[in-house]
C-alpha cells in the first residue's frame, strides 16, 4: 500500500517553497528488514556541477535534495530551515569550509548526530576525518555513483533503525 504524505520539514513559505509529494511503503513485505527511507539530504558544495552530479545520484533513489553553495550557508538552512538527515560536504570551499561546517554540526546539540559523508578531491584530510571519528564517511571526487548510492543507503537505513530503536519499534 502506498501513501502519499508532504515532507512537514519544508518551509511554509519562501524562496526554498517546494511542493513534494513523497511516496513511501507503508507495509512491509514479509522478507523486508526495513522499507526504504526517504532521506531529506543537503549537499554542501562550492562547485554547482557537483552539486548536480550528486542531486543526480540522489534523488533517483527517492531522496529530497537540499543544496548549499559553502558552509556558511548550510548552516544557514539548518538554523532557520530544515534539520536534514543526512550532509554530504565538499572539505574545499569559500566562506566557510567543509571542516569547519563539520566542526559546527558536531558541536552543536541538535546537529551533533547527523550522519556526515565528506565527497571531496582531498582524499588525506577527507581520511583524517572519517578515521578522527568526524564524519560517518569519506568518498573521493570523482564519485563512483554506486559508491555514494550505497553509502547513503546505508545511512539512512541505519538512521531508521537507530529510530525505531529509540522509540521502542521492533
Amino acid at each position: 500500500m502506498l501513501e502519499r504524505v508532504g515532507d512537514p520539514r519544508l518551509p511554509e513559505t519562501g524562496p526554498l517553497r517546494r511542493q513534494i509529494l513523497i511516496y513511501f511503503v507503508t507495509s512491509l513485505g514479509a522478507g523486508s528488514p526495513c522499507a526504504h527511507r526517504l532521506s531529506t539530504i543537503l549537499v554542501v558544495d562550492d562547485d554547482e556541477s557537483s552539486r548536480l552530479v550528486l542531486k543526480s545520484v540522489l534523488e533517483p533513489s527517492g531522496h529530497v535534495v537540499i543544496e548549499a553553495a559553502d558552509g556558511q550557508a548550510a548552516l544557514d538552512l539548518i538554523r532557520s530551515l530544515i534539520t536534514p538527515d543526512i550532509v554530504v560536504t565538499d572539505l574545499s570551499m569559500p566562506i566557510l569550509a567543509g571542516e569547519a561546517l563539520i566542526s559546527h554540526l558536531r558541536t552543536e546539540p541538535r546537529t551533533t548526530c547527523i550522519p556526515i559523508v565528506i565527497v571531496s578531491g582531498d582524499i588525506d584530510e577527507g581520511l583524517a576525518l572519517r578515521m578522527a571519528g568526524h564524519a560517518d564517511a569519506f568518498i573521493s571526487k570523482p564519485i563512483d555513483p554506486a559508491a555514494l548510492d550505497t553509502c547513503i543507503n546505508a545511512l539512512a537505513r541505519h538512521s531508521l533503525m537507530a529510530e525505531r530503536a529509540g522509540q521502542g519499534v521492533d
